[in-house]
């Protein structure tokens, strides 16, 4: 009896010892632009204008309450019951709450959504549109009835097992069912080893309604909850209108404190294993927990920025060992992350090669040794410092484009953790501030202290039939020992300090000019090479220049078996580097430039995607300019990615989604010989040469090549246009086009039903219609139409109703290239059991659509979802330079706002019934359903 009274006490202490009554608070002030407040209730606000986007609010209703305040009975209930949040509160009755936002173009899943973790749920509706004053009010009113008061009906609850059953199937994949496995060595002694948010499937199915209820009214209450709304709203009013709604909610005098919970401390090393069957490789990590500071002061901000410059120093450290390809790890990685409310990490990690567990372990354990022994060198801090500054100048010249949900975030994270919240200018002044201040001196004396000998935990994770070759604890261990005795050499590095470009180049002359149809302010150039040019300035973003390019041919050029070669072409030069300057010489020269221009070859076309600040669009032109001209094909490189996949093949093969996704492919070409398909045959065909020839004969001949620049094109930037685009070598004789493969299902139904061994028992289906048509923006409009409604009729019928699967993917699309041809594709998870029902269901909303006029309802939602995501569209630099780019490849007419108006209301029940009609009529199908094996 005294013993027992003995272990119950001590085990009392240590949990005592687990949980804390935290008080997380900053010294920082709040960015006087933030109007905030609590009210009598204990309910805080925040709200912040902001126009980005123009006429749009973003609403967050944040809850300092998730799963780990759950007792055992309750496991899985706080992600139940923000899934509940959806289904009727007291002044949106049923699916009240999607169907108000809906008809004002705010759609559920895009815009409307929410999350459950360990610590915290938090809710959003963003992109609200503020001129209706009634929509503000409804929000609002949401709001509020999230705080207190859901319906929680006994028939809702019952409806929302099937839907959290399904949910919980999809989101067992074999990276969770890992983490499952090591948090139990990671989270040793804590609640945080029993709380993986969606719960134990059992509770789930069987919790008494009650529980969940008092659940809510235990933990949901104003004291926890905050209201942000950040947008272009009056602020003034915003706050008036949450005082008056809010106020009224009451509090419990008697409500229970909100604990946090610890990891327990230990001296001793923690290892823990991890296996499962569809793990694809093998990874080795030594993670150091540490307390989280309960007080963000501008030290902690401070330690925080050192911390970034040293695993930014340690993982460039890491990428040149891996470089030189004589490590025994495919990768290497050293990073800090949160593991509870109270803690955090530092980590480092090696991914292994095949049977080399140890010595990867070795290699990540090595450098970070010799960091902590030596420190950085002067060139490293300064490039990092470079780089960071870089990174901040961007944020500030661009800090009128961060968008509402970007500031709710951030202050949902100051809420919730005492994360500080300045002004942009601030934020600026004072991290730069101590960019500048830390001396190579401070710096590694801090490296010193990162890695402390207690609280440690080495987790090892990969397939089941590696198993054999994870290390014991006393191995790992052992080699700690080893190298913190062993001589290492301080590291040192060889400075390349070339020009980019050695040779003189003079700008082009402009050949012609042209116009652009529907675009005004666009104007086209013929440079003297025959290169063509398109310039949209626009002032969207203060700082921003996005840049993409294109040429016709792609991999419709390359004969079929070198077309494993062409698919690593382009990866193997990006990573090569560029002229005098290898992977990481070209790095170090871009230190602190805010430029790219990456090379991608496609199936019908080559081309660039890249961009720049004002300050760099020289830089971007440049790269570029090598890009054609000065290529370069790393031997090291091609046998560095040649390990990579062959390591990955040893386990792909017992990876479901990757077979899944191979079937499909294969299917929807009709096991054409140019399917791309990731086997021992592509790694057996890849060749390096043949890689090289393939880039060289894409990427190349500046006169077949259209060049598009939108943004703030800084004043000369067409000069440089000129100087540089207008040197790329060019045969104007030479014109290309992609040839069309036939690449397509086979003619009227394909059907592939196959089985496989799986962890979790889950069917996964996938359905794609598709057949030629005209292209036309009324048919590519009503494709995407098609698609909208069936997602909202699936989510009615298969996951509400039926609770079958946690969502069905439905995209409709309509490609111009190689020819027109229309895709209506879905997939879903689900429970074998249920698997032919729902296909029932599938096809009966398929033939609905051609049978019976769809809800006028749904269409008017879509349609204005259609008219809001144009309104804000219209003013990022993307959407015009992907409508530049449309525009010149496919001569896809742009539209002006009335045009594109006046084409939404011609969308009717009619036209999208004789529409369905005409393409499910028409379609060829496949349909690819994987099932668990039988008894598996």
């Amino acid at each position: 009896m005294q013993k027992n009274q003995k272990n119950i006490m001590i085990g009392i202490l240590m949990l005592s010892f687990q949980i804390t009554l935290a008080q997380f608070k900053t010294t920082i002030p709040l960015d006087k632009n933030v109007t905030t407040g609590k009210l009598k209730n204990g309910l805080t606000y925040y709200i912040l204008h902001n126009e980005e986007p123009k006429d749009r609010a973003s609403f967050y209703f944040v809850q300092n309450v998730g799963a780990i305040l759950e007792d055992d009975n309750q496991n899985g209930l706080a992600h139940f019951l923000e899934h509940m949040a959806f289904n009727g509160t007291e002044h949106f009755k049923g699916k009240g709450i999607i169907k108000m936002l809906e008809k004002n173009g705010v759609s559920f899943g895009k815009d409307i959504n929410a999350y459950t973790a360990q610590d915290e749920t938090v809710y959003n509706i963003s992109s609200v549109p503020v001129n209706n004053q009634k929509l503000i009010d409804s929000t609002l009113w949401v709001l509020h009835d999230w705080s207190g008061s859901l319906s929680l009906t006994d028939s809702e609850i019952d409806a929302e097992r099937g839907v959290i059953r399904e949910e919980w199937r999809t989101r067992r994949t074999s990276g969770f069912r890992l983490k499952s496995q090591t948090d139990q060595v990671l989270y040793k002694g804590s609640k945080y080893s029993k709380r993986d948010v969606i719960g134990d499937l059992n509770i789930i199915n069987n919790f008494k309604y009650p529980e969940l209820r008092n659940y809510y009214k235990k933990w949901y209450r104003p004291d926890l909850q905050a209201v942000i709304v950040v947008g272009d709203i009056d602020v003034k009013t915003i706050e008036k209108k949450i005082k008056s709604i809010f106020s009224g909610i009451p509090l419990d005098k008697k409500a229970t404190p909100r604990n946090y919970f610890d990891i327990p401390k230990h001296d001793e090393l923690y290892f823990g294993t991890a296996s499962d069957k569809e793990a694809s490789s093998t990874s080795v990590t030594l993670q150091y927990v540490l307390d989280e500071p309960l007080v963000k002061d501008e030290n902690v901000t401070r330690k925080n920025v050192m911390n970034s410059f040293y695993t930014s120093i340690l993982n460039n450290r890491f990428k040149e060992l891996l470089l030189k390809n004589q490590s025994s790890s495919l990768n290497l990685k050293s990073y800090f992350e949160p593991v509870s409310r109270l803690n955090t990490s530092f980590n480092i990690s090696a991914l292994a090669k095949k049977g080399k567990v140890l010595e990867a372990f070795e290699d990540v354990y090595t450098e970070t040794e010799r960091m902590k022994r030596y420190g950085a060198v002067q060139s490293e801090l300064d490039r990092t410092k470079k780089d960071f500054i870089s990174s901040y100048d961007d944020f500030i010249k661009n800090k009128d484009k961060v968008d509402n949900d970007t500031w709710a975030d951030k202050l949902t994270n100051y809420f919730l953790k005492a994360k500080p919240f300045l002004a942009p200018q601030d934020d600026y002044n004072l991290i730069v501030g101590i960019i500048k201040s830390i001396s190579l001196e401070e710096l590694n004396a801090y490296a010193k202290t990162i890695q402390k000998p207690t609280n440690q935990v080495v987790l090892i994770t990969g397939s089941d039939k590696d198993q054999n070759d994870f290390p014991k604890k006393e191995a790992v261990v052992e080699v700690m020992k080893k190298v913190e005795n062993m001589t290492l050499e301080p590291y040192t590095k060889k400075e390349n300090n070339a020009p980019l470009i050695a040779r003189e180049l003079k700008p082009a002359a402009i050949k012609n000019t042209f116009d652009v149809d529907g675009i005004k302010n666009a104007k086209g150039y013929i440079l003297e090479n025959d290169a063509k040019v398109i310039v949209l300035p626009t002032t969207y973003s203060q700082d921003q220049i996005i840049f993409s390019a294109y040429s016709k041919g792609g991999k419709s050029l390359v004969k079929t078996e070198d077309l494993a070669s062409a698919e690593i072409s382009t990866t193997i030069a990006r990573s090569s580097g560029l002229g005098d300057f290898d992977n990481m010489g070209l790095k170090e020269k871009l230190t602190g430039k805010v430029a790219q221009a990456s090379p991608f070859i496609g199936d019908n076309t080559q081309g660039f995607q890249g961009g720049s600040n004002k300050a760099d669009f020289e830089t971007m032109l440049q790269l570029l300019y090598l890009s054609f001209e000065a290529p370069r094909f790393d031997p090291n490189i091609f046998n560095i990615l040649k390990e990579q996949y062959k390591n990955n093949l040893e386990n792909i093969k017992q990876d479901n989604e990757n077979t899944f996704k191979d079937t499909i492919e294969l299917a929807n070409s009709n096991y054409n010989p140019r399917t791309f398909i990731f086997n021992d045959k592509f790694l057996e065909t890849i060749d390096l040469k043949k890689a090289e020839n393939i880039y060289r004969d894409r990427i190349k001949n500046a006169a077949d090549f259209t060049f598009i620049f939108v943004g703030n094109i800084p004043d000369g930037g067409l000069e440089l246009i000129q100087k540089y685009i207008g040197n790329i070598q060019s045969n104007p004789a030479l014109k290309e086009n992609y040839v069309d493969h036939n690449i397509e299902p086979k003619k009227g139904k394909t059907e592939v039903h196959f089985t496989r061994p799986m962890e979790v028992a889950k069917t996964t289906v996938y359905l794609n219609l598709t057949g030629t048509i005209e292209y036309s923006k009324e048919n590519a409009l009503s494709m995407y139409v098609i698609g909208e409604i069936l997602s909202k009729r699936f989510l009615q019928t298969i996951r509400e109703e039926e609770g079958g699967s946690y969502g069905v993917n439905v995209g409709g699309n309509l490609e111009v290239i190689p020819k027109p041809t229309f895709s209506l594709a879905l997939t879903f998870d689900c429970n074998p059991d249920k698997e032919e029902k729902l296909m029932q269901i599938v096809w009966k909303e398929l033939n609905d659509l051609k049978s019976n006029p769809v809800s006028a309802n749904d269409l008017e939602d879509i349609k204005k979802a259609l008219l809001k995501n144009r309104e804000e569209s219209l003013k990022t630099n993307s959407f015009w330079n992907n409508t530049l780019y449309n525009n010149s490849l496919s001569q896809i007419p742009f539209l002006q706002d009335e045009e594109y108006k006046n084409l939404i209301s011609k969308i009717n029940q009619k036209t999208i019934q004789q529409f369905s009609k005409h393409v499910l009529d028409s379609s060829s199908s496949v349909e690819v359903i994987m099932s668990p094996e039988k008894g598996k």
